[in-house]
């Protein structure tokens, strides 16, 4: 996985699946993964109300892919 190779990663979702995200990651030896979450749902709504969403993750993907 790029995270082990220290490749700064983060998981993009929703709300909706932050448990889910935050027990995988610790499944697989990643417990404190980035999570960059927006309210859901991203499927079945215009591209407009998703570029919206991704417009409101887009402070937790630079925090994350730029930590050192």
């Amino acid at each position: 996985m790029l995270e082990q190779r220290g490749v700064p990663t983060v998981v993009m979702g929703t709300f909706e699946f932050e448990t889910l995200a935050r027990l995988e990651a610790r499944n697989r030896g990643l417990e404190g993964l980035p999570l960059a979450l927006v309210p859901h749902p991203l499927g079945g709504i215009p591209e407009s109300e998703v570029v919206a969403k991704a417009g409101l993750a887009i402070e937790a993907v630079l925090k994350a892919v730029m930590r050192t």
